[in-house]
């Protein structure tokens, strides 16, 4: 904010010293006539006739000034006129005033005109001449480029105001008009360049050559139009030939009666005065310099054809003020943009320099010179001298350590790729996996986008999940996911396990995703080998465990005390081995894809009230109740009613299996617009902080304690299964007391060719 209030005030005082040393008026001058060419001439009022000594007046009537017998002669032929004026300076008595006075008693109106002279004294007419109706100043106000453009109605003299000719010649012919400042001076409204009002000759008026029928009730001005007796003037229409006096007397006296005086429009311009401020502080700043730039010519542009249309109304819009302050504004602006740009260019130069130099002290402790002959820059001279010495130094580090890192990522490293997130482009490629690509997708001639790599990547899962793998989720905070893949290449299957990783880089707001690739097909195979190895010793386990449980429940019913103690012990093993047994085969299965997951819509709170059901008895025996928190309906669940109703009995026997004797076991489900909640929450001792990591782990009992029976299996059963379904499991924070277990289940389309008839209950 300090920036854009300092280029408003400099701006604004740059301007109040352009305005102090006459620019600014220099430049609305100029803007003003370039507004009176672009409107152009205009026509006068016929009502004024210029009455002028020209040249072939002098020529006929002899040397100027002319005998006043001729002005009474000329007054005989104007008596229809409304008022007459004569734009000569009578100061003067002559020898023939008394037939000039006569003439001007039996005549219209006379005005007769005064000046200062030199020493600025006013000059009168002669007291000699005392029948005119009155007098008037004939003074203009020349600008500093000598055009008239200004006019002051009234003059303060010694004897009193002074009206101007024009005005007083209104007044005359009985027309009133009250300046409301007429001490300040008023823009003229110039009609087009010379003679551009109604012109008779001197000559041929007193020759009677014009009618008098032709001045009746018209304005006349008697004035000199010859070069060598009268004053001229330039005017902004002035081309060639100035503009005598007498017609610029004319125009004041037209603007009088049309009421057509230039008016100025000051207040609008302060207003847009105001509004360029606030463009400096609210706009510009925010906005980019190309957006500004035409932003700011649009304005002017706009602003430019207002003021012209407003001219043709004589309005005066003054353009000059307001452009010449919108562009101090914005080069002050642009000014100090580039200095506050150039210090946090330097800041920032410095505080990377600062950043070099400490990394660089760190190689030149670790690299021995022997080896990469690096000596610490010199720290004298300036700042940008001394951080080019530190480029140059880095540029050196930076050589050795791109040495370095290609040979460990093509020599060393398994195949890996890098990704931008956004766009999905390559940005790195080891050759590992240039050879990788190249052996197992042939037909591919380029390496893969982000997404190409994540299709191809679920389709070749060697587990197949009927869920996508979601980028979104993959982060820093979060832990990177692995996935196994299987791919044929040169006749032989392989398996890879793709680990993804994020690769966020917050100094380069850069965001990425690193693929690692390992090749575990041997692994794979030595897990197969087990798998198969425990699949069939298990298969072989169950049918002496068959025989063994099948006699001794016939020598139970046979036997009594003792006897039938041992016996009804060794059953209960039987039956407790037979179990692990077949907890561990549905865990394989689930684990290898040998168990087909059935997906038929199937009503949840259904489900959880069998499971409920199932595991009542085990619950009264420890006097344990289960409150179920469920809603009145639910939507149908997607999935294998027999293993979610298997995971939901699980998890409720591991809740009463870790309860203390009359406690409670909650068992809430939430319905949310595309997933299912279930929580199961127990008032035991709770999961010690170092257990939680292994706690879906296999064979994973947790804390023991006497008489508590398990293999380890329930929760990784669960695990399996809400996965298998495109879920997760997790265990809740520390609560208080006890341990709550979550499970997540997707709400999936069911199969149309399913009706409502054939939902599990």
């Amino acid at each position: 904010m300090l920036n854009r209030l300092s280029a408003l005030i400099i701006a604004t005082v740059l301007f109040g010293l352009l305005y102090v040393v006459g620019v600014v008026s220099s430049l609305s001058n100029k803007a003003l006539d370039a507004l009176f060419l672009l409107r152009g001439p205009a026509q006068p009022s016929q009502e004024i006739i210029i009455i002028g000594v020209d040249d072939d007046s002098l020529a006929a009537l002899g040397p100027w000034p002319f005998p006043r017998k001729y002005h009474a002669e000329l007054l005989a032929r104007l008596q229809q006129a409304k008022i007459i004026g004569f734009d000569f300076l009578f100061s003067e008595p002559g020898s023939q005033d008394s037939i000039f006075n006569r003439a001007m008693e039996s005549s219209p109106p006379i005005v007769l005109a005064s000046a200062r002279n030199t020493q600025h004294k006013i000059l009168f007419p002669a007291q000699t001449l005392s029948n005119r109706f009155g007098t008037g100043h004939i003074e203009i106000i020349l600008g500093r480029d000598g055009v008239v453009r200004r006019i002051v109605p009234i003059q303060q003299t010694g004897q009193g105001p002074l009206p101007a000719f024009a005005l007083v010649m209104e007044k005359g012919a009985g027309i009133t008009y009250h300046p409301k400042s007429p001490e300040k001076s008023i823009l003229i409204n110039h009609y087009g360049p010379e003679h551009s009002f109604l012109y008779l000759s001197y000559l041929d008026v007193l020759q009677g050559t014009i009618p008098k029928d032709f001045f009746s009730d018209r304005f006349v001005i008697i004035g000199a139009e010859a070069l060598g007796i009268g004053d001229a003037h330039v005017t902004p229409f002035t081309k060639h030939n100035q503009t005598p006096g007498i017609e610029i007397q004319a125009t004041i006296l037209n603007n009088l009666l049309d009421n057509s005086w230039l008016k100025p429009l000051q207040v609008v311009t302060w207003f847009c005065l105001a509004g360029i401020g606030m463009l400096c502080l609210l706009v510009w700043p925010r906005k980019a310099e190309k957006w500004n730039l035409i932003v700011n010519i649009s304005l002017s542009t706009f602003f430019l054809f207002i003021a012209a249309a407003l001219f043709q109304f004589s309005f005066f819009l003054d353009p000059a003020p307001v452009l010449l302050f919108l562009t101090l504004c914005y080069l002050v602006h642009l000014v100090i943009e580039r200095l506050w740009t150039a210090k946090r260019i330097y800041s920032e130069m410095t505080e990377l320099d600062h950043r070099l130099v400490s990394e660089l002290q760190q190689v030149y402790t670790n690299i021995p010179s022997r080896v990469f002959n690096l000596q610490p820059p010199p720290t004298t001279g300036g700042g940008v001298r001394r951080h080019l010495v530190h480029l140059q130094a880095g540029v050196k580090v930076l050589s050795l350590q791109h040495h370095f890192i290609e040979n460990l990522l093509n020599k060393e490293l398994p195949p890996l790729i890098l990704w931008d997130r956004e766009s999905g482009m390559v940005i790195l490629a080891n050759a590992m996996f240039n050879t990788f690509w190249s052996a197992y997708f042939p037909k591919q001639s380029s390496l893969p986008a982000l997404n190409q790599f994540m299709s191809l990547l679920q389709k070749n899962l060697s587990s197949k999940s009927n869920d996508s793998i979601d980028l979104a989720t993959i982060s820093d905070t979060t832990p990177a996911p692995a996935f196994d893949i299987s791919l044929s290449g040169d006749g032989q299957k392989k398996f890879f396990r793709v680990t993804i990783h994020s690769v966020d880089v917050e100094n380069l707001e850069f965001s990425g995703v690193l693929a690692l690739l390992t090749d575990v097909t041997e692994i794979k195979e030595l897990e197969q080998i087990k798998d198969e190895l425990v699949s069939v010793v298990s298969h072989e386990l169950k049918l002496p465990l068959t025989v063994i449980l099948g006699y001794g429940e016939m020598l139970s019913g046979s036997l009594k005390n003792e006897e039938k103690l041992y016996v009804d012990k060794m059953n209960e093993q039987a039956r407790r081995l037979n179990r692990l047994i077949e907890n561990f085969l549905d865990v394989t299965r689930l684990e290898h894809g040998r168990r087909e997951i059935k997906q038929l819509p199937l009503d949840p709170v259904a489900l959880i009230g069998e499971a409920s059901e199932l595991i009542r008895q085990v619950a009264d025996q420890k006097n344990i109740t289960i409150t179920q928190i469920l809603p009145y309906k639910a939507t149908p669940l997607i999935g294998d009613a027999i293993l979610l109703l298997q995971a939901i009995t699980n998890l409720l026997d591991n809740a009463i299996k870790f309860s203390p004797e009359q406690t409670e076991i909650t068992i809430k489900l939430v319905e949310e617009p595309k997933r299912f909640i279930l929580c199961v929450a127990d008032e035991g001792p709770g999961v010690p902080a170092e257990s939680r990591d292994l706690i879906f782990k296999k064979f994973n009992r947790g804390k023991q304690e006497p008489g508590r029976e398990g293999f380890g299996l329930g929760l990784n059963f669960v695990q399996q299964v809400v996965q298998k379904h495109g879920g997760k499991i997790w265990l809740e924070p520390e609560t208080d007391s006890g341990a709550t277990f979550c499970l997540m289940l997707p709400k999936k389309t069911p199969d149309p060719t399913i009706s409502q008839n054939d939902i599990c209950p």
